[in-house]
């Protein structure tokens, strides 16, 4: 074996854009610069297991990428990580209000119906049918959950119902033991919640999902989706959420998909959480923004093959340089120099490329509380906890918010789960980012007994 076959060099970049674009133009995902280190990495992958050297292997795909293909490259461009009831404000807004509510409003059909949209591996839609069931009056009324993900392999798990204890561990023992039984070392759902579930393969890019029979919905969940995808597709795909759902449905989005109003959607806050009610008739869509017209199949249609220039050529066109990305470390620099709005928009840079990024959040509400913008840092709290719980200073933030809102409510709710998060901790530890903080200085401040509830909370250092 030669040893350029042994250890397969790195493809040009030029190359890896390309498969990128294609992908990109097929799914439309967000393909963001650190994304081509996976196009990269599938990509050499891919060669190896067919035997090819990396550029015959590029070569073909940029000819003609199939479905199967493209497969391993969604698989891991889109993040999988899942579990049951992820997104506990969302759920007990499900609980508490919502199913309570659509159980009062179809009473005489005796039915709801329910989308996960970006199911991933099912634990979602799953949950929904766990929810469902248990806020039913009877086993009498017909309950029924479409999952729907692009993602064909994501989809044969689901179809399995069998689950690891990670999946499973925001579920109440006695869930478990009602709709659970173990096989090995995995958790099987029980056939009876199964029936309720059916998936489909489908891209939310692809069109209308009413053109696909999904109309007349009472309740969407689409949570971690809809920043995946590319910013000037996100309003078709959040129109063609609306318009699934009957006048009176719910659409529950996770805090870091979107921001700000739905059409045709009157704003509900519930607990920790915003919920959307469908209001008005239905309205005809936008029209997709996806380059095929069909609705047959994500693939059935593949965008026009590229320039018959050979993928690895060297010669290239003389690239202006880009300006550096903006990093969390340039916005917390800039923050700690006393450019609070040239920070904030550094952040929102890094939000851009990295909306998962927890830290991000925090000092985006951090900077926003010290600029005014009060609700907005709520929502920047509300995204950090939803993507990191553990986060301290989040709760120390809203609380601080709350207070300056007149939200007494607020103030107490993340003064209480801040209580609960540091009460186990060394009183004298630091809490990082907030510079001579520590762990028992910050229960004092928020004690359950006489709170002192500061006005502000220090922009992290670094």
């Amino acid at each position: 074996m030669r040893r350029d076959e042994a250890k397969p060099s790195p493809l040009p970049p030029a190359a890896v854009r390309r498969i990128g674009e294609l992908l990109r133009a097929q799914t439309r995902l967000s393909l963001r610069p650190r994304n081509l280190d996976v196009v990269a990495r599938v990509a050499l992958r891919r060669a190896a297991e067919l035997g090819m050297r990396p550029p015959a292997y590029v070569e073909r795909v940029l000819l003609g990428m199939d479905a199967g293909e493209a497969e391993h490259y969604v698989a891991e461009l889109t993040v999988g990580e899942t579990h049951f009831f992820r997104g506990p404000p969302q759920f007990e807004a499900l609980r508490r209000t919502i199913v309570p509510a659509l159980v009062e409003r179809r009473g005489r059909r005796r039915a709801i119906s329910a989308l996960s949209a970006g199911c991933a591996t099912g634990e979602e839609a799953y949950s929904l049918a766990i929810v469902l069931r248990e806020g039913a009056p009877d086993e009498g009324w017909q309950l029924a959950v479409t999952g729907v993900d692009l993602n064909g392999r994501f989809l044969q798990k689901a179809l399995t119902a069998r689950y690891s204890a990670w999946s499973l561990r925001d579920v109440p023992e006695s869930v478990r033991r009602r709709y659970f039984h173990v096989e090995g070392d995995l958790f099987v759902l029980s056939e009876d919640l199964r029936r309720l579930v059916t998936f489909r393969r489908r891209s939310l890019t692809e069109g209308p999902l009413v053109e696909a029979g999904l109309r007349g919905l009472d309740l969407v969940v689409c949570q971690n989706v809809l920043y995946y995808l590319e910013p000037e597709v996100r309003p078709a795909v959040l129109a063609s959420l609306v318009d699934t759902l009957a006048p009176g449905g719910f659409l529950l989005l996770g805090p870091v998909d979107h921001t700000g109003e739905v059409p045709r959607c009157r704003a509900v806050p519930m607990g920790d959480t915003v919920v959307f009610e469908r209001t008005g008739s239905a309205s005809v869509p936008p029209p997709p923004t996806r380059r095929s017209s069909s609705t047959s199949g994500l693939w059935s249609s593949p965008p026009p093959p590229p320039s018959p220039r050979s993928p690895l050529a060297p010669a290239e066109p003389q690239r202006t340089p880009e300006p550096p990305a903006p990093t969390l470390e340039s916005a917390l620099s800039l923050a700690n120099a006393g450019d609070l709005r040239g920070a904030l928009e550094l952040v929102e840079g890094v939000l851009e490329d990295a909306p998962e990024e927890a830290r991000a959040h925090l000092l985006q509400g951090l900077l926003l509380v010290e600029l005014g913008g009060l609700d907005a840092a709520l929502d920047a709290f509300r995204r950090c906890v939803y993507l990191d719980p553990s986060m301290l200073l989040a709760h120390a933030g809203a609380a601080v918010a709350g207070m300056r809102l007149g939200r007494p409510e607020l103030v107490d709710r993340h003064a209480a789960r801040l209580r609960a998060l540091a009460g186990g901790k060394d009183p004298g530890a630091p809490i990082e980012g907030w510079e001579g903080m520590t762990v028992g200085r910050l229960l004092r401040l928020f004690g359950e007994s006489a709170p002192a509830v500061p006005r502000a909370v220090e922009v992290p250092v670094r």
